[in-house]
């Protein structure tokens, strides 16, 4: 039986976390690919919302689907705030956007060729998890893998800027 929650590849989708448009290039069990821009990534249907496409002339609106019970309980706190607290048998704690949003990812010793892999993963997992700011570790040596980094990174829709890190030649910061 098929979840009324089921997206279909060629689907448009909303990626809730990166307030995206995107669509479904496949599905794996509750995982989807999504293309979005230049990127594809892996999401769940939980972090997808359908987007219905207008007639001619009129704006695209996002479906809310109706929520599901989640694994993580509330509890009020003094002031009234509710908290979230980890339910047991949970895998992973809620994802939320931290005070330190910067990911790194060191490619010291990698050839041009995983360089492409590595960086589009970590991209990957840096935008699920919310985070602003990725530091790629590329090193200065003969300056191929820099090269390979910023051609990667070019072509990208998700970049917003490319910055050299201010103190270290061997550091590029991604702005997503």
């Amino acid at each position: 039986m098929t979840s009324p929650r089921a997206y279909v590849p060629g689907e448009a989708v909303l990626v809730v976390a990166l307030k995206r448009r995107g669509a479904i290039v496949e599905r794996r069990g509750r995982a989807y690919r999504v293309a979005v821009g230049g990127l594809t990534i892996t999401c769940r249907d939980d972090e997808l919302q359908r987007v219905v496409v207008p007639a001619r002339g009129r704006t695209p609106q996002t479906v809310v689907p109706p929520r599901r019970p989640t694994r993580t309980g509330t509890t009020d706190t003094a002031g009234g705030a509710a908290r979230q607290t980890p339910v047991p048998g949970r895998t992973s704690a809620p994802r939320t956007k931290g005070e330190d949003a910067t990911s790194s990812i060191d490619l010291h010793g990698f050839t041009t060729l995983e360089v492409r892999e590595a960086l589009l993963t970590h991209l990957d997992a840096a935008i699920r998890a919310g985070h602003a700011v990725v530091e790629v570790v590329h090193g200065i040596g003969t300056g191929k893998v820099r090269a390979t980094v910023l051609a990667e990174l070019q072509r990208l829709p998700v970049v917003r800027e490319i910055r050299r890190h201010p103190t270290n030649r061997g550091v590029t910061l991604v702005f997503l």
